[in-house]
């Protein structure tokens, strides 16, 4: 193959690169543990509370967060087939959301952040009415059904009832909201909030509310995929917040949110949430009904737990700020004699295409598997590497036989190109010898070498252009295998979770080597540049892969070993002329 085709070659695998590292920013691996029987949950349901760190912010910014009730309530289980549900009777609330079936870090997942500074699912502001969801709500149970009134004199009668769904992790919340103030005919500004972040991310010192700086790296990949997001029009809107500081008199700085709250445009609003990389919490409402999201956030600043050394250091202690959502639905306006019913759809549970997509409501976009471009492509390899599970019952060999089905689609172009490149390297002595003849008239050196591809049919480009195809099947299926809730503590052989990067550098030794192979037997016209591409690119690929799922690896690998196979058969069948 000539220089421009190599190339171009290096080009198309530079950007393979950029399209890997980019989306390695923004969905960084999770360490997961093997799950513990749900019988404990029944025990204690919510996870052990911690205290919150105080946050700072611009005064005119207080106002945006909800002051914190002081009422004592009583707290109310319900079990549903997918979860265990704590509600609270002080703001009829939902205070935890715990999933049977998904474990974080040896506990269940409860979907719902467990901090001072959330303001729970279901909590209720209508500021034209001053009522702030700090009132006792009765409460009455009929198996999965929970149902909170409250009437507060002169200001409103409210009803709450939450009925969950036994085929999925969804609970269709019924309002009604009248007001008792004659003062008041409309109600423009009610809202029903979904709370702060999804899950606790957070990893605290053992009775204490300090976190220790070793976790902080583990906190921060967990922690950064948190996103607000909304489905507006027929198109995903995500927004982001940001913070600052600044230094006191004294010398002292403090931190706040520099961003203020945003509400969505207007526009169809099917739903609004937030997501981590493997959770969402959202509502669901219909377009028509005139909802729309508001969304702001919270600052979180925890104190660090300085490690030994730095403690020994002498190095005084910090704290580190994170930004979590805050989420919630503006309900349309009502006029307050009549009252208003609504309903709402909230679903919290994991990332699941059949999950989601069952709504029909677009909630599916949520996934976000990769970029735009390749998304359709990435839910496709998701299902089809679903439907191999079913037949195989094992994540690694699902992968395997996705990998061969890949293959066996990609084996015409490869095959095309393989052929190609080694015809290249059959007419490089005479594009050498033309170099030669005509080195001192470069436009005659171009034509005789043009017109010698033309006689021998060669396209000098052939090497290449097949190979560029596979790049959007590879960053489909590292969207899938870096993402899918479904690998988490997946094991296949010796690995025993494939969404994480492989303990044991096995996979990515492998994954060197066969590229190495891979490139000493890819024909080449310039023997120099080849032999500089066959080390320069596995370990510039390594550098790339090592921090990546081992699901990804394993792709990989199992890729490389049938390329040498096709190209050892290639080899075999083409004759140098």
């Amino acid at each position: 193959m000539g220089k421009e085709g190599k190339r171009l070659i290096l080009a198309a695998a530079l950007s393979f690169v950029v399209l890997i590292s980019f989306q390695m920013l923004t969905a960084r691996s999770q360490k997961q543990t093997v799950p513990a029987a749900v019988s404990a949950i029944k025990a204690e349901v919510t996870p052990e509370a911690r205290p919150a760190a105080p946050v700072l912010q611009k005064p005119e910014e207080r106002k945006e967060i909800l002051p914190k009730e002081t009422l004592k309530g009583e707290e109310i289980l319900v079990e549903t087939p997918y979860a265990f549900v704590k509600f609270d009777t002080a703001g009829g609330r939902i205070k935890s959301w715990v999933l049977k079936e998904y474990m974080e870090n040896g506990k269940n997942v409860n979907i719902i952040w467990n901090s001072e500074l959330n303001t729970f699912p279901g909590t209720l502001e209508i500021p034209s009415l001053k009522f702030y969801d700090r009132v006792l709500y009765t409460a009455k149970q009929t198996g999965t059904v929970m149902e909170f009134t409250v009437t507060v004199k002169n200001i409103a009668e409210i009803k709450k009832v939450y009925t969950f769904r036994k085929d999925n992790f969804a609970c269709d919340i019924s309002l009604f909201i009248k007001s008792l103030n004659k003062d008041v005919r409309r109600v423009p500004d009610a809202k029903l909030f979904l709370g702060v972040g999804v899950n606790n991310h957070f990893i605290y010192l053992p009775g204490e509310t300090r976190i220790p700086e070793e976790a902080l790296s583990e906190i921060k990949d967990k922690v950064v995929p948190f996103s607000h997001m909304y489905y507006l029009d027929e198109k995903l809107i995500k927004n982001s917040f940001a913070y600052d500081k600044r230094t006191n008199a004294d010398g002292s700085f403090e931190m706040f949110l520099k961003t203020g709250p945003k509400e969505t445009d207007k526009g169809a609003l099917s739903w609004i949430g937030m997501k981590d990389k493997y959770y969402l919490s959202a509502f669901l409402v219909k377009p028509e009904n005139g909802y729309r999201g508001y969304e702001h956030a919270v600052l979180y600043t925890p104190e660090v737990k300085l490690s030994t050394a730095n403690e020994a250091k002498g190095k005084k202690a910090y704290k580190v700020p994170y930004i979590m959502p805050l989420v919630a639905l503006l309900l349309p306006e009502f006029d307050a004699e009549k009252g208003t019913a609504q309903d709402v759809t909230l679903y919290a549970g994991p990332l699941v295409y059949e999950n989601l997509k069952m709504f029909g409501s677009g909630l599916h976009r949520a996934m976000e598997m990769g970029w735009t471009w390749f998304s359709w492509l990435a839910i496709w390899m998701l299902v089809i590497l679903k439907w191999l599970f079913g037949i195989c019952k094992n994540w690694g060999l699902a992968i395997i036989l996705l990998t061969i089905l890949v293959k066996i689609i990609t084996w015409w172009p490869t095959q095309k190109s393989y052929i190609a490149m080694k015809k290249m390297q059959e007419v490089q002595p005479e594009i050498n010898a033309l170099r030669e003849r005509y080195k001192d008239n470069p436009q005659k050196q171009t034509e005789e070498t043009m017109k010698l591809y033309k006689d021998k049919k060669v396209n000098p480009l052939g090497g290449c252009l097949p190979m560029l195809l596979q790049i959007p099947i590879f960053v489909a299926l590292y969207a899938v295998l870096a993402n899918a809730i479904e690998l988490k503590n997946a094991s296949f052989l010796i690995w025993k979770d494939l969404s994480i990067k492989d303990p044991y550098f096995i996979l990515i030794a492998i994954m060197i080597i066969t590229m190495i192979i891979q490139q000493k037997m890819t024909p080449s016209a310039d023997a120099q540049q080849a032999k500089m591409m066959m080390w320069m690119m596995p370990i510039m690929f390594a550098i790339f892969f090592w921090s990546l799922p081992a699901g990804v690896i394993l792709y990989w690998v199992v890729q490389n070993i049938l390329s040498i196979a096709q190209q050892l058969i290639v080899n075999k069948r083409t004759t140098p002329a």
